[in-house]
């Protein structure tokens, strides 16, 4: 496979999931301030300060010279096109992949993405989502899924499509480590038990992940199981072990049918990794220095990043 098409591929899943990522957030945080209206009215806006963290957004001087307003906060990350970390900003970075190797993809492949793309630019349907964004989110949650199933049912699963895989896991890993590394700094600051029971909720809501970690712990949010299952989870598609545990099956696929061309450095980088996961004491997970260790994981996933580029030839 040409590098030029295995990047794109790579980037063209990356840039959705990131996208569905904002979304997730973005709903989550009003989510939980509307929560928060019922049972500790404030006005305390680091939630919104934590999501421009975890997704490694610097607000524009337009925004950030006025009082702080949520609203215009969340408009930036969904809408506006010429932010390439918003919503749109990455669907349109995905789909301009896309378009560059539409000849390599299905046209199944190509109706998702682009029909994602101007659903979300529909001028009736963006004024709509101003007012009441929820609509929006859903759209952005259900076009990504329908892309990674359209992915795996028409696709070969063959390098191209561990190219996809690969991209998806490894923005998987890297979103679900920042978030964790946000919130258990604001941890640290603590809280009372319902205010840390209403963020940590929101903490599973924005990884989709409030449902399973109830069948595991019906009735109980707490911090310790909260990072437990996000991080050392094998089931969960967007715990930290299981998306780097998936993403060293696409490295070794990827290798395998190159006929070793990236001499096995990225498999041994990122079996490194899933070992300190693997071999994890659950019970000591906030123990000293926790805060260290997430962010000595979210590194090594950053080194691996790295590594398969000058691998594969993937451009960043």
């Amino acid at each position: 496979m040409l590098s030029r098409v295995a990047d794109c591929l790579f980037w063209i899943s990356r840039y959705l999931e990131r996208a569905e990522s904002v979304s997730r957030l973005l709903n989550a945080t009003f989510h939980r301030e509307l929560d928060l209206a019922s049972v500790a009215p404030t006005d305390d806006h680091r939630p919104w300060l934590a999501n421009l963290t975890i997704l490694q957004q610097t607000l524009p001087d337009s925004l950030a010279g006025e009082s702080f307003r949520p609203a215009a906060i969340a408009e930036w990350l969904s809408f506006d096109i010429t932010n390439p970390g918003s919503i749109i900003g990455c669907v349109n970075r995905a789909r301009n992949n896309a378009r560059s190797i539409r000849g390599s993809l299905g046209p199944e492949v190509w109706r998702a993405i682009n029909g994602l793309y101007w659903q979300l630019r529909e001028s009736e349907f963006e004024h709509r989502a101003r007012h009441s964004p929820f609509d929006y989110y859903q759209a952005v949650e259900s076009g990504c899924h329908l892309f990674q199933g359209v992915c795996d049912a028409t696709l070969p699963h063959d390098e191209g499509w561990e190219f996809i895989r690969l991209g998806r896991n490894l923005e998987r890993a890297d979103k679900t480590l920042r978030t964790l590394l946000v919130k258990c700094e604001d941890l640290a600051r603590g809280a009372d038990a319902t205010m840390i029971a209403l963020e940590w909720a929101a903490v599973l809501k924005g990884a989709n992940a409030f449902e399973a970690y109830q069948r595991l712990n019906a009735g109980r949010v707490e911090p310790e199981r909260v990072i437990e299952f996000l991080l050392l989870d094998t089931t969960f598609p967007r715990a930290v072990r299981f998306c780097l545990e998936e993403a060293a099956r696409a490295v070794a696929s990827i290798e395998k049918s190159t006929g070793g061309r990236g001499d096995g450095r990225a498999e041994r980088q990122l079996g490194r990794v899933i070992s300190e996961l693997r071999y994890a004491e659950p019970g000591q997970l906030l123990a000293n220095e926790f805060s260290g260790r997430l962010h000595h994981l979210l590194q090594q996933c950053l080194s691996f990043g790295r590594t398969v580029h000058d691998q594969y030839l993937l451009a960043t």
